[in-house]
């Protein structure tokens, strides 16, 4: 008996969630759940404190009531893709990329080139992490470089388009971060590609690097 209702299961299956991925949270206060629940990749907490609003016990792990707002439970599941966050520079730019992709770092790679991401296509992945989280390592990692980023507009598609995953700062310093929100966030990850970055140091680093 996993504890949860019927009208609780009938809820998770139209949101496309089984029950493998919720997580009882009796007597336990929000940051002791979500702790729990962020490494072993659970996304609906149950047992909860009921919402104001109807009295629903079923929340993200974030605390939101997952009835009410199922936007949430979009935002979470897409957190909790399987892929890989990669670090890719260019030297023609002298620019970090810091992104995410399904469909794997080489082909990724190649892709980057073909479609002349912000208009260069010398790039080279130089490392990468594959994790259940890989979107979530992407954004944490990204909001952690912010100070750095840069923005480019270039051509796709046929229409200018606005890159936000570029960073003025060196492959060691994006390496160092991307694997400290990997471990700070206790991620299930292995490192697939890790590739000898010494032309990529650019210039442009942090404060206090």
């Amino acid at each position: 008996m996993s504890g949860l209702t019927k009208s609780q299961t009938d809820f998770l299956s139209s949101q496309g969630l089984s029950e493998k991925m919720t997580f009882d949270a009796k007597g336990l206060k929000k940051a002791d759940y979500k702790a729990q629940m962020k490494p072993n990749g659970k996304i609906i907490a149950y047992n909860v404190t009921p919402c104001r609003e109807k009295g629903h016990t079923l929340r993200t792990r974030n605390g939101h009531c997952a009835q009410c707002n199922t936007a949430s439970i979009g935002f979470q599941k897409r957190s909790e893709k399987v892929g890989f966050t990669y670090i890719a520079g260019t030297k023609n730019g002298e620019i970090i990329k810091i992104g995410f992709t399904e469909i794997g770092v080489d082909l990724r790679e190649i892709s980057l080139n073909r479609t002349k991401y912000g208009e260069f296509d010398d790039w080279k992945i130089l490392f990468a992490v594959n994790c259940v989280n890989a979107l979530e390592v992407e954004n944490l990692t990204k909001a952690m470089l912010k100070e750095k980023s840069t923005s480019i507009l270039y051509q796709h598609d046929g229409k200018k388009q606005k890159t936000d995953e570029l960073f003025k700062c060196s492959y060691s310093q994006a390496k160092e971060i991307l694997i400290k929100v990997s471990k700070q966030n206790k991620y299930n990850s292995t490192t697939t590609i890790n590739k000898i970055g010494t032309n990529y140091e650019f210039k442009n680093k942090l404060k206090g690097k």
